[in-house]
């Protein structure tokens, strides 16, 4: 299927025009990746690329018409004369032996074989910058992720507006999809040519085995700002300028953000030292770029954040999913279970990829039955190490009374509690229970449902079995 056109005649026509009267161009320069070609060739182009946005308007039309001259030898002579070298149409007839009505003729069939070119180019830049962010992310973890029609309508604007949102963050418990929805994001942003650069930070340090197991990334140092930092500053290869000094790193980085639209994604902010210190210096870094964090922590207490939480999958997406990873592995028993077998799973891990992908990576070895017995009875023995990834680090720094919150809401059912429900229950002061659950829903470890004016708190179904079982533990 041919590639639309994205330079028009008319708009090739009125940028030779401005070339001829020394104006700005009158393409958006920002969309095309032709423009960051030419800054990128310096041998070639980029002294004129970089004094502005009318001499990057030159040194495109001079690649076009270089490229033209292979082809149209004649209509490259007519468009240099009459808009580089601005000469009196008077002049370009008689020098080239035509009529003036011949000279409009030309003329109009020059623009076209001009912005032909000019597309031909442009999408060669395109696909060339593309694979070149393309590399920037690592392969993804996922074949097509299910779920997420309604979080992406809802997130993919903000991220491709060219206005505000500047700062998004995505949130939830571990092992809800944060960072895979956040590189199909990424991606989406790539196809759409939405941004001049793609740079992918993080800290994570889990990944899952063949084994169906989480494994620790030993020896890898958390993301501090210095690191984000230089991350950045070796992505944009900003280091040639580099005097030595933090300091300076930082103005050059905050300078490129601010003279380029880039997209940042920050995955994993909970590992950063003091996330409360980073947000306060993205903003110095927004407008045109922006940044896609994924956290643990609920940003609702950052102002000008976009602040999204990522919730369970549905019963249907996770029979979906399931199916999905039984056939990209070739497991032939699960893809062929019916609803009925594949609901055992959904009804003890309920919709966390994460644990349903621990589940499927059971299997391989153990029967179902006993698979979810040993979740549910004696989690560590089965080697999982599933809530202690999601869960142990955070509870221990909880304070008692957020704790014996938390362990009320084991009552509350899919329906959950309004926060009167919840006091008594808790049997602590009104107070007390507002601000723990305060800190619970920025810890993303309860759920906000009802409305605006019927508030109702709620935790997720591995989350209780958490906490079930730290009650039968003490």
């Amino acid at each position: 299927m041919e590639e639309p056109a994205i330079i028009s005649e008319e708009q090739t026509l009125a940028a030779l025009q401005l070339w001829h009267e020394g104006e700005a161009p009158v393409w958006p320069l920002a969309h095309l990746r032709l423009g960051l070609h030419i800054r990128n060739e310096q041998a070639l182009y980029g002294t004129l690329a970089e004094t502005g946005p009318a001499a990057q308007n030159r040194a495109i039309l001079s690649l076009g018409l270089d490229k033209l001259r292979t082809y149209y030898l004649d209509s490259e002579e007519l468009l240099r004369q009459r808009f580089e070298h601005r000469q009196d149409i008077l002049v370009i007839t008689n020098s080239m032996n035509m009529s003036r009505s011949s000279y409009f003729y030309r003329q109009k069939h020059a623009v076209t074989h001009l912005t032909e070119i000019l597309n031909q180019l442009e999408q060669e830049a395109r696909l060339d910058w593309q694979e070149h962010m393309i590399t920037r992310l690592d392969p993804p973890s996922y074949t097509t992720l299910v779920g997420i029609e309604e979080t992406y309508q809802l997130l993919a604007p903000a991220l491709l507006a060219e206005g505000e949102p500047y700062i998004l963050c995505l949130d939830g418990l571990g092992g809800l999809g944060k960072t895979a929805f956040a590189d199909h994001l990424a991606r989406q942003a790539i196809a759409a040519v939405r941004f001049d650069e793609i740079a992918w930070v993080t800290a994570k340090q889990t990944h899952l085995s063949t084994r169906g197991r989480l494994q620790i990334d030993s020896g890898r140092p958390a993301l501090t700002f210095p690191m984000l930092i230089d991350e950045l500053t070796t992505r944009f290869e900003l280091t040639q300028s580099f005097n030595g000094s933090q300091l300076h790193k930082q103005r050059l980085v905050r300078h490129y953000l601010q003279e380029n639209p880039c997209l940042i994604v920050i995955d994993n902010l909970e590992t950063v030292a003091d996330y409360a210190a980073l947000i306060p210096e993205l903003r110095k870094w927004q407008n045109p770029s922006k940044f896609l964090i994924t956290s643990r922590l609920r940003l609702l207490d950052q102002p000008g954040v976009f602040s999204y939480s990522l919730t369970e999958l549905g019963e249907t997406a996770v029979y979906q999913l399931i199916r999905q990873e039984a056939r990209r592995t070739g497991f032939a028993d699960l893809e062929k279970a019916s609803d009925e077998e594949l609901r055992q799973i959904y009804q003890i891990v309920g919709g966390n990829p994460l644990a349903i992908k621990l589940v499927i990576g059971q299997l391989r070895y153990h029967s179902l039955p006993r698979v979810l017995a040993r979740l549910t009875s004696d989690q560590n023995n089965a080697g999982i190490g599933l809530f202690d990834y999601i869960y142990q680090e955070t509870w221990d720094s909880l304070s008692e009374t957020s704790q014996i919150t938390l362990l009320a809401l084991t009552h509350a059912g899919d329906n959950g509690f309004t926060l009167e429900h919840l006091i008594e229950v808790a049997d602590l002061s009104p107070t007390s229970v507002e601000r723990a659950v305060e800190e619970l829903v920025l810890l993303s470890l309860v759920d906000l449902r009802g409305s605006l004016f019927d508030r109702r708190y709620s935790i997720h179904r591995l989350t209780e079995m958490f906490l079930l079982q730290m009650m039968e533990q003490s």
